[in-house]
């Protein structure tokens, strides 16, 4: 028996050839051409097999073991690769919600973003809510006048009527002359039975729109032409009420409510040391507070010559203008129906007409200290 791959002899009972390891076939009949030519096919088609491979003509064959190895595998990848994706969103996520909460602190403490949550809030009615964001943008600027005022506005809309005036009246010293604020510090000191502060509010401003807004709350006391002081001459006192009401005054010291005289015209305030008090009082019977002045006058006693008029008197068939020669630091009052001209009488400024028919022309002089000269008189006739 011979080796199909070497050609050896073999003995029998050998199971792998000596000298070459190959396993031992029967070969009945050896034909060293055939199985050279036979191995040359058989390395030709290994060759070519190869070659197919190299260029990848087509795989080799897996067995279901290697199969089974490679999907295993396939799905160990896949999931590895699922659980880095996984790993990577979450640290995104993480990254993104950081920056966000970083971004919202940085935000929350800004001016504008509280005071919009401010009125934002109040707009729907949550004033407790509101009250904290208001109180945050004052924090962040004290000075906003529309922070504090729409802090006292949460004050006043939850009943905490007393923060509300604080927060009002430091609103008001930012902008004095805002009718809104006015309001409700009207409302809060009402609510609140404090017609003394109404009151002060009226002392403290001369808007009228804002003086019309105090009167349906309180009513005004009368004002006075003048303050009281020391003066050299009478003076002529005007008083008047902002609602039109009736005016009450004494000169005397007693009560103007109880006692007052009915103001009509002015008040002439004589010399000496006189104390003028007035009240207003409504339709209902209803007074304002008492206010009062005091004048101290003490009159310069020199002399003033009585007036030259030209011409003086006399009957006149033209019209004809008549002059009064007035000295400098003196004024001039005329009067045509025998009234006294220092108190009902016309200033004279310019040349007037003499009246038709017959009448008698009165005029005096008043000095700057309210001194008065004796009365020019004389009758004039105009026919026309």
């Amino acid at each position: 028996m011979k080796c199909k791959n070497c050609g050896e002899e073999i003995e029998s009972g050998l199971v792998y050839c000596p000298k070459c390891g190959e396993s031992i076939q029967l070969v009945p009949d050896y034909d060293e051409l055939e199985e050279e030519l036979l191995y040359k096919v058989v390395e030709d088609k290994k060759k070519a097999k190869e070659e197919k491979f190299a260029k990848g003509v087509y795989n080799n064959t897996e067995t279901s073991i290697d199969i089974k190895i490679k999907g295993k595998r396939t799905r160990e990848l896949k999931l590895s690769k699922k659980i880095i994706c996984l790993g990577v969103i979450i640290i995104c996520l993480v990254i993104i919600t950081g920056i966000t909460t970083y971004c919202m602190r940085r935000l929350s403490n800004t001016y504008d973003y509280n005071f919009n949550k401010a009125t934002i809030c109040e707009d729907n009615g949550e004033y407790n809510t509101a009250i904290t964001y208001y109180n945050k943008a004052v924090s962040i600027n004290s000075s906003s006048m529309e922070a504090i005022y729409g802090l006292g506005r949460m004050y006043y809309m939850t009943s905490d009527y007393k923060d509300a005036i604080t927060q009002f009246t430091l609103a008001l010293s930012l902008s004095p002359e805002n009718v809104d604020i006015y309001y409700y510090l009207l409302e809060c000191y009402d609510a609140l039975g404090d017609k003394e502060s109404i009151s002060a509010l009226a002392d403290n401003t001369s808007d009228p729109e804002i003086l019309s807004l105090i009167s349906e709350y309180i009513i005004l006391p009368p004002e006075f032409s003048m303050e009281g002081g020391d003066y050299t001459s009478r003076i002529p006192l005007y008083l008047t009420s902002s609602e039109g009401y009736d005016i009450y005054y004494t000169d005397d010291g007693k009560n103007p409510k109880t006692q007052g005289h009915l103001y009509d015209g002015y008040i002439l305030v004589e010399e000496g040391n006189v104390t003028i008090q007035a009240v207003c009082c409504n339709e209902k019977g209803e007074y304002s507070d008492v206010v009062s002045e005091t004048f101290n006058i003490e009159i310069n006693k020199s002399k003033v010559d009585i007036p030259v008029v030209t011409p003086d008197g006399g009957t006149f068939n033209t019209e004809t203008l008549i002059t009064i020669e007035v000295p400098e630091g003196c004024r001039a009052y005329y009067s045509w129906d025998g009234s006294n001209p220092a108190i009902n009488g016309i200033l004279y400024t310019q040349p007037f007409p003499v009246i038709p028919g017959t009448s008698v022309l009165t005029v005096v002089l008043i000095d700057n200290s309210g001194n008065i000269s004796k009365s020019y008189r004389a009758n004039y006739s105009y026919v026309q």
